[in-house]
């Protein structure tokens, strides 16, 4: 593919996504789970293994030392050097998403600016049903700071039982085993430093 074909399809695979009004989900075509009070749906600590599916090589340098890997190829998420891996599962094409892009990038931030927490909280994101292509396209669209992720066979997705963008995952690592899953939050939250006060209580940090 020649740079100037790249770039007319990346053109319109932002006029779409602007376009578009419905997320990709499990189903096809349902609305994005959100929650305008910023409600969500957790579970207690330690209830359940995140799956051990593996994650494909990271796009750039910066993001394998930002995880903490060594080396090329797949990688399980065990593997991420942290305590807590907060997972975003979006979607080049979901409204909501790309709505609350920047709010999800200053919680990234917000992390990396507290000595307590850098290092200790990290953050991936997972493109359900996404390509390469249009995570890639999605990463520089809105400036997103972490690694990011394709699903496009919906592998992950569908074991962590996703239904639909966004929703995010809390994952405490464990130091000998399976990662556990503490924390399921279907749509969006209303407030960063709410949403990461009550990250760190149910994952024990």
């Amino acid at each position: 593919m020649n740079k100037k074909m790249s770039c007319a399809l990346f053109a319109l695979l932002i006029a779409v996504a602007s376009l578009v009004s419905a997320c990709a989900t499990t189903g096809g075509g349902e609305e994005c789970p959100i929650s305008p009070d910023g409600a969500v749906k957790a579970m207690p600590a330690g209830t359940k293994d995140f799956p051990m599916s593996e994650l494909p090589p990271p796009a750039n340098e910066a993001d394998r030392k930002y995880l903490g890997l060594s080396g090329g190829g797949n990688f399980p998420v065990r593997q991420i050097k942290a305590q807590v891996v907060i997972v975003e599962v979006f979607s080049f094409y979901c409204p909501h998403c790309q709505r609350t892009a920047a709010q999800i990038n200053d919680l990234y931030r917000m992390i990396e600016a507290r000595a307590d927490l850098k290092g200790k909280v990290k953050l991936i994101g997972i493109g359900a049903k996404n390509s390469a292509f249009e995570v890639d396209a999605y990463r520089e669209r809105y400036h997103v700071p972490f690694p990011l992720f394709p699903d496009e066979e919906m592998v992950l997705t569908e074991k962590l039982g996703v239904k639909g963008t966004p929703t995010f995952i809390g994952i405490r690592m464990a130091e000998n085993g399976a990662p556990r899953q503490f924390y399921f939050g279907e749509g969006g939250f209303a407030d960063n430093q709410k949403f990461l006060t009550e990250i760190i209580r149910l994952s024990g940090l």
